[in-house]
């Protein structure tokens, strides 16, 4: 059994009148059960990547397969691949469809042509898995947009897809609402879902990754564990997204430091901060 789920092989892709392909020979492996990130600068490829995976947009050349089977495009192989791979949009306003939270819980499950019963114990489990049941019959108009964002992840969850595919998604969030994102996509992962999230930031992608896909003019230009990738991109000088804030300051302080891993989080490192001082403190 493969310990990759989404492959991409070779994979080529233009779009009309375009002077350049978005995807040229594009090979990457998702590893199953990981939180991936996908970074890369604007025009590198994310957000077509995304719409193959989801069938929404066919490859000119090379092969995409899920767990080792294909994608095709008859529209019975589309629907059963599209029930294992759910897509988020960066805007919610694109993927919101009915008037009340729990009426679009529900629009995919009818889809499914499930009965209304099933339909109805999937949308309350759902409502509960992400802390929507007090907002359950809210208009959609009247929600704030983290809100909005957290009712487009539940509306996709509740198809309980194998691999969620998120653009963007703490776009626009304030620093609230950022950390409410990050405990319910550990949800999810802890669930079983395999996640792959497209972003810019890359201090989200430092705290929350454990592997990472970098982009670059349709091509895939490095993978890996998260510290791993970031230790190669700080060497390449033609790389121009940045690092992330935590990873400078630990990369300016790791030689004076006991030999410990790099911290992925602020309270790892102010712990490493004051073990350190209480190291080299005079004794009383």
């Amino acid at each position: 059994m493969s310990e990759y789920l989404l492959e991409f092989d070779g994979v080529d892709y233009s779009y009309p009148m375009a002077t350049a392909p978005a995807l040229q020979g594009l090979s990457l492996r998702l590893p199953k059960y990981k939180k991936t990130a996908l970074i890369g600068q604007n025009g590198c490829g994310k957000s077509t990547l995304f719409l193959i995976a989801d069938g929404l947009a066919k490859p000119d050349r090379g092969t995409v397969t899920l767990d080792n089977v294909p994608l095709k495009f008859d529209r019975a192989a589309l629907q059963r691949w599209r029930q294992r791979v759910g897509l988020v949009f960066q805007d919610p306003e694109q993927q919101l469809v009915a008037p009340t939270v729990a009426a679009d819980i529900s629009y995919g499950l009818f889809n499914q042509g499930l009965s209304e019963a099933e339909v109805a114990a999937k949308v309350m489990q759902t409502l509960a898995d992400f802390n929507l049941e007090s907002l359950a019959m809210s208009p959609l108009q009247h929600l704030s947009l983290g809100q909005k964002k957290r009712v487009s992840i539940a509306g996709v969850m509740a198809l309980q897809p194998e691999l969620l595919l998120l653009d963007e998604p703490t776009a626009y969030l304030d620093p609230v609402q950022t950390r409410n994102l990050l405990l319910e996509l550990e949800a999810i992962a802890k669930r079983g879902t395999t996640l792959l999230i497209a972003t810019h930031d890359l201090d989200f992608v430092y705290q929350w990754a454990d592997w990472v896909l970098v982009m670059e003019r349709g091509q895939l230009v490095a993978e890996g564990e998260t510290l791993a990738v970031f230790d190669r991109l700080q060497s390449l000088p033609d790389f121009k997204l940045g690092m992330p804030i935590l990873w400078q300051m630990w990369s300016r302080l790791s030689a004076r430091m006991p030999a410990v891993p790099a911290p992925r989080s602020i309270d790892e490192f102010t712990k490493y901060l004051e073990n350190y001082r209480s190291l080299t403190d005079p004794p009383a």
